[in-house]
């Protein structure tokens, strides 16, 4: 018979050994399925048809509707007929049928290696903008708070439109609505740009513009929040039936997505039935491969039949999303990424908006604002530099800078921005001088110096060359500052350099 203190000891090792091996089955390898019973099963046995788990678990999530929405902690497949564990996502190992989700990741990691090692303002290139929006519609945390890389993504989209909208070469509609799509999921606000209201700009050109307009800009316009009009409606529907572009699907396809977005905004009445004889015509166009056209264009349509889930009927979803990963077996490029990635998220053009955003932002997050720590009243002017006698224009910004602010005030600034454009100087009488800008210095023998010039911003007056100390020039609203480096007569300089002998 066993005594108290035996029995007592029993008991302890009985719960400890429990204990263990509760933990035991809790804690599944990774590359284990824990099942609702705490059971742990390779990941291969996961959806192989067989009640593996004992409570078939593994089996629930293996053959769902596409248009059917994942638990918390799971991830669709690329064909949307299964649910997979959402740690699965990325490790290297297939574990959906048909299209691997392991192209969703290698699409975004072919974005994310876009960026270069360099300066701040241009490690993601000329398509940033786009960039933005095919990382956001991936991965809606890309611009959430704490996420670096949006952080600098924010930033350079910020830089390189500042730069953009000062260059005298008008931007293209088509260039602006991308920049406009950019800012929305970047958390920028396109209506108030620095100053600038791009989506006020954008509409003043859809108004503007002749018999036929890019549904693509009514599509931007209305995921910005624009006022939508019966004419917007017109516009779109032409679009679609336009004959100047035949069998350019992918146009239709815009359109439909522009028409859908308008049904759903306020005071403008739209017929379901043109939107959905729009998206039947759109099932037509696919061929028995699942092509439609091409691969950008299989790819719009199969983001535009998301509408209403209009791919459940007469339309091949499985065959299409074959298409885009075939298609990405070849030579993978930024715009491949950009139309196929959405599809593969169960997400299109449409779902293109700064909903994710903070309501009540600070004004220290604003990309531009945060790096020259601006506050109090603000008046905007513009900084431009100039090389050589014909006016080469080499660099601009739009800036807001403190009322009474001086130019050196707007040089320092633009060095902050961009540390390439740091300026050195002369200093006499406790003054600052340009003399030299991102290495290129005042050359007396080639009589090469730096000059500083102001005039009214957009205006044809002549520039007025200032003989002061940049630190002693204040700014008024809407002046031009122009550092020019050319040819220049010797008693411009001669001032300073009889201020140097003196002092």
């Amino acid at each position: 018979m066993m005594n108290r203190t035996t029995i007592i000891e029993v008991v302890l090792i009985s719960l400890v050994a429990g204990a263990i091996l509760h933990y035991a089955e809790a804690a599944c390898d990774p590359l284990q399925f824990t099942c609702t019973n705490g059971k742990c099963i390779s990941d291969r046995w996961f959806c192989d048809g067989a009640n593996d788990c004992g409570d078939n678990s593994d089996e629930v999530h293996c053959n769902v509707d596409p248009s059917f929405r994942c638990p918390v902690g799971w991830a669709s497949c690329p064909n949307r007929r299964r649910c997979i564990l959402s740690s699965w996502m990325c490790d290297g190992r297939k574990h959906c049928p048909v299209v691997s989700e392991e192209t969703q990741c290698e699409l975004k990691s072919l974005l994310l290696r876009r960026r270069k090692s360099g300066t701040m303002a241009d490690r993601w290139g000329p398509q940033v903008s786009r960039i933005a929006v095919a990382l956001h519609l991936a991965d809606n945390s890309t611009f959430g708070p704490g996420n670096s890389t949006g952080e600098e993504i924010r930033y350079e989209l910020a830089m390189q439109l500042t730069r953009r909208l000062a260059k005298t070469t008008k931007m293209s509609s088509q260039e602006l609505a991308l920049y406009i799509h950019a800012l929305l999921v970047a958390c920028m606000d396109p209506s108030d740009f620095y100053g600038d209201n791009l989506v006020k700009e954008l509409r003043k050109r859809v108004e503007a513009s002749g018999n036929y307009t890019n549904p693509f800009l009514i599509l931007v316009l209305c995921n910005a929040g624009d006022a939508m009009t019966d004419r917007d409606v017109e516009r779109v529907t032409s679009a679609y039936d336009s004959q100047l572009r035949p069998f350019w699907t992918d146009s239709q396809a815009l359109a439909s997505m522009a028409l859908s977005c308008i049904s759903n905004s306020n005071g403008v009445s739209v017929d379901d039935r043109i939107l959905k004889d729009m998206l039947q015509e759109l099932k037509r166009r696919q061929f028995m491969n699942g092509t439609v056209d091409n691969f950008r264009t299989t790819a719009l349509v199969t983001q535009a039949l998301l509408i209403y889930d209009s791919y459940k009927k007469d339309f091949d979803l499985d065959s299409a999303i074959k298409v885009l990963v075939n298609g990405l077996n070849g030579t993978k490029s930024l715009l491949t990424a950009y139309y196929a990635l959405p599809v593969f998220h169960e997400k299109s053009l449409l779902n293109v908006s700064s909903s994710h955003c903070s309501k009540q932002k600070d004004e220290e997050d604003d990309p531009i604002q945060k790096i020259l720590d601006i506050d109090g009243e603000t008046i905007t002017v513009q900084y431009s530099v100039w090389m050589g006698d014909e006016i080469n224009l080499a660099r601009t910004w739009r800036l807001k800078i403190r009322v009474n602010s001086t130019i050196y005030d707007a040089i320092e600034t633009v060095a902050k921005i961009d540390n390439r454009q740091k300026v050195e100087y002369n200093v006499v009488d406790r003054k600052p001088y340009v003399a030299a800008l991102n290495g290129k210095e005042d050359d007396p023998e080639m009589g090469m110096f730096w000059f500083v010039y102001l005039k009214p911003l957009n205006s044809d007056e002549e520039p007025k060359f200032v003989e002061e100390s940049p630190a002693d020039v204040k700014l008024a609203p809407n002046q031009e500052i122009i550092l020019w480096y050319k040819r220049g007569p010797w008693n411009v300089h001669s001032q300073v350099q009889r201020k140097a002998k003196s002092s």
